[in-house]
């Protein structure tokens, strides 16, 4: 069965009325398409690379298990990151998370990589975390993380973090961007670099 080139929601609708090995396959191929981004977001939250493997399976197992309940007004990867955010607050309110960093990861993600290379990005990876947790409140670097990282929409973060506020996400980018370029100004006169 082929497909490519379907959107996540028409591979739903194409699951929801079949039964057996083909809605199996289908559902496998739309979270196959999601496990990456699934992985990040969960090492993201845990803060290491064992955790966050716990974590991702947990969320494909509940997504799984409750996927009749995905109504398609909002996309697939946004119902899927709700999943991994009360996942993560769940597990964070029962355990203290462990403090990796990203680096597992990229070590995953780039077995090509040399090791001055892979110490290069983990490092540089380091130094961005810490400049946006030092320059950013949490709900902003969690808006400018999904929107320039995880490349969702301002509307769709608004509605998953449910922000009540008028304009919403736009607002935590706004006032990002501006403490971010104050930041970096402040780097540059002072000689150093990111």
């Amino acid at each position: 069965m082929q497909t490519g080139g379907t959107s996540d929601e028409e591979l739903l609708a194409s699951a929801r009325t079949r039964t057996g090995p083909e809605r199996e396959a289908l559902i496998n191929e739309l979270f196959t398409r999601h496990y990456e981004r699934v992985a990040r977001w969960a090492l993201r939250f845990c803060g290491n690379q064992e955790s966050a493997a716990d974590l991702a399976q947990d969320v494909f197992l509940k997504a799984h298990r409750h996927l009749h309940t995905f109504k398609g007004t909002a996309r697939f990867s946004t119902w899927l990151y709700s999943i991994v955010r009360n996942e993560s607050i769940s597990r964070s309110q029962r355990a203290p998370p462990p403090m990796d960093d990203e680096s597992a990861l990229l070590e995953v993600a780039s077995m090509d990589a040399q090791p001055d290379e892979l110490a290069e990005r983990r490092t540089q990876g380091q130094r961005v975390r810490d400049f946006l947790a030092a320059t950013l409140d949490p709900l902003e670097r969690t808006v400018y993380t999904l929107h320039y990282g995880d490349e969702m929409p301002l509307d769709a973060i608004t509605r998953l973090l449910g922000l009540d506020n008028p304009s919403g996400a736009k607002a935590s980018i706004v006032s990002a961007r501006r403490k971010i370029a104050r930041a970096a100004q402040r780097l540059r006169a002072r000689g150093e670099r990111l």
